[in-house]
C-alpha cells in the first residue's frame, strides 16, 4: 500500500518525502522515482545510521522506529484507522500524548481513536 500511495503522490506536482524503514545508504531508486528526484520534488530521509547490516532489509521493528520518526517530525497526521490493542493504536496514543494533531475518519470503529483525542477529519 505504501507504494501504491507514493505512485499517486508523485502523479502530481507537489513536493513528497518519503522515509523508507531501512537505511538508505546503497539505496538505487527505482525508475519511477527518478523523475521527481532529479526535479528536486522528492525528499528521502531515513533516521537509520548507513553500514549497519541490520537497518538494510525492513522489519517490523524498523518500521516502527521509522513510523515514530515521521510522527516526530510532522505536526499533523493522518490515520485512516488504528485496530485496537495494534501497534498502530500504540503509536497513536504516543502521538497524542506527544502534543501532535491526529485526525482519523468518522466512523464507529474509530470510536476508540477520537476517545483518545483523535478529530475526526472525514
Amino acid at each position: 500500500m505504501e507504494w501504491e500511495c507514493l505512485g499517486i503522490l508523485l502523479r502530481g506536482r507537489q513536493p513528497v518525502v518519503w522515509v523508507p524503514a531501512r537505511s538508505i545508504a546503497g539505496m538505487q531508486l527505482k525508475p519511477e522515482l527518478v523523475p521527481a528526484f532529479e526535479a528536486g520534488r522528492l525528499l528521502i530521509l531515513s533516521p537509520f545510521a548507513p553500514g549497519k547490516r541490520q537497518h538494510q532489509r525492513i522489519t517490523t521493528a524498523l518500521a516502527e522506529e521509522r513510523n515514530r520518526f515521521v510522527g516526530a517530525l510532522a505536526n499533523q497526521i493522518f490515520v485512516p484507522h488504528a485496530a485496537p490493542n495494534s501497534r498502530t493504536l500504540a503509536l497513536c496514543q504516543s502521538l497524542l500524548a506527544a502534543g501532535k494533531h491526529l485526525g482519523t475518519i468518522h466512523d464507529p470503529a474509530n470510536q476508540h481513536l477520537a476517545d483518545l483525542g483523535a478529530e475526526y477529519i472525514f
